[in-house]
């Protein structure tokens, strides 16, 4: 029987980005891993500005953040980044699948990390390039999410001050779930339920 959290409808409204690499150069996609794990995407203003008398100030300042960002109302999802990788014909692809990718782009693009083995091949791509993609990782800011076959409960680890690893089970069913035509909203709604289902029992509770 399926497990709860892998019953979603398959989302769109993913954008893509695509980097062809040598296949001697595989060290290229732990290096866009790094990159995407220290990209934070700039915060949204959506809207347009209003006026406000000093009288009410006060009062809606509870409504904004340190610098009037990221605030109560800021709405937006945590900023995931999915890496894929196709090997065909002596050749690879890298994959990088998010809700917005002009800005990843421009991130990856000014670290050097897509001239490594070549451009992002056509800019930012609406619709899923057809091979048979395989997951690598997940990044946020600040984290990578690894799958690893020979866990058996989430760990993480600290790989330099910036960056933190998680890791979970590469349970088969959750891999084949995470495929890049997955919606962010969907990936982490996957991930949070998985990721209880990984912890471990408290000792003598087993």
């Amino acid at each position: 029987m399926e497990p709860d959290y892998l019953k979603y409808e398959r989302g769109t409204f993913m954008e893509y980005g695509m980097i062809p690499f040598p296949v001697d150069k595989t060290d290229m996609v732990e290096n866009i891993l790094l990159d995407l794990a220290r990209f934070a995407p700039p915060p949204s203003h959506i809207g347009y500005p209003v006026n406000v008398s000093d009288s009410l100030r006060g009062g809606l300042s509870f409504m904004e953040g340190t610098g009037g960002v990221n605030g109560l109302f800021s709405g937006s999802l945590l900023p995931l980044t999915r890496v894929y990788v196709s090997m065909t014909n002596g050749e690879g692809n890298i994959l990088v699948a998010a809700d917005s990718m002009a800005e990843r782009i421009r991130w990856i693009s000014s670290r050097g990390g897509a001239l490594a083995g070549g451009p992002f091949s056509r800019g930012v791509l609406k619709d899923l390039p057809g091979k048979d993609w395989s997951l690598v990782g997940i990044t946020t800011p600040g984290w990578m999410l690894l799958f690893d076959e020979d866990a058996l409960t989430a760990e993480q680890d600290a790989l330099d001050s910036d960056i933190h690893v998680a890791y979970l089970p590469a349970g088969e069913s959750v891999i084949g779930f995470l495929s890049p035509d997955r919606s962010t909203a969907e990936t982490l709604s996957l991930l949070t339920e998985y990721l209880l289902s990984c912890l471990p029992f408290r000792e003598g509770d087993e």
